[in-house]
């Protein structure tokens, strides 16, 4: 029996390449929840503080009745009447999911004077620190009551939170 010596060190030679090519595994970055970013990069470092939306124990909960520290805040906001007069009469909620305009929460970080509250009082812009929120970030909640104001999923481009342009000087 003739072997073709040709064919089989083609054969073993490819084996050998196959077995030691590294197999690259395609890993994809683990994508946020757009809400769960808005509460670590917004809500949780300047609304749900002390003195503020931190708890029903705060002193001010009997005023505005919202709670924004991780775990309670989202149910506090989604369809929910905000206290204000004003916005009740506007029909507005504090997140009215797919429309921001309706959305109290949308208009408090929206400082800009020929904005804010289309000349209505709502109530003091926020958050209550005196500095306006970064237009990505009040990008950033816009698309994502847009987009239904999900729980859960990745809606709005997180590169928006980046971005430090002020809001309102």
């Amino acid at each position: 029996m003739k072997i073709n010596y040709l064919l089989l060190l083609t054969g073993i030679l490819g084996l050998l390449t196959n077995a030691c090519q590294k197999k690259e595994e395609v890993t994809k970055p683990i994508e946020r929840a757009s809400f769960d970013l808005i509460q670590e990069r917004i809500l949780t470092p300047t609304c749900a503080t002390a003195g503020c939306h931190a708890s029903e124990q705060e002193s001010s909960f009997s005023q505005h009745g919202l709670v924004l520290a991780a775990g309670k805040s989202y149910d506090y906001l989604i369809n929910k009447d905000p206290k204000n007069q004003n916005a009740l009469d506007d029909k507005l909620k504090r997140v009215l999911p797919y429309f921001s305009l309706q959305s109290l929460f949308y208009h408090k970080l929206n400082w800009d004077p020929n904005f804010h509250h289309s000349g209505k009082s709502y109530g003091s812009p926020m958050p209550f620190n005196g500095k306006s929120p970064y237009k990505g970030q009040i990008e950033f909640v816009r698309r994502w009551i847009e987009a239904g104001a999900p729980r859960t999923s990745n809606v709005a481009d997180s590169t928006l939170l980046d971005d430090k342009t002020p809001g309102f000087l």
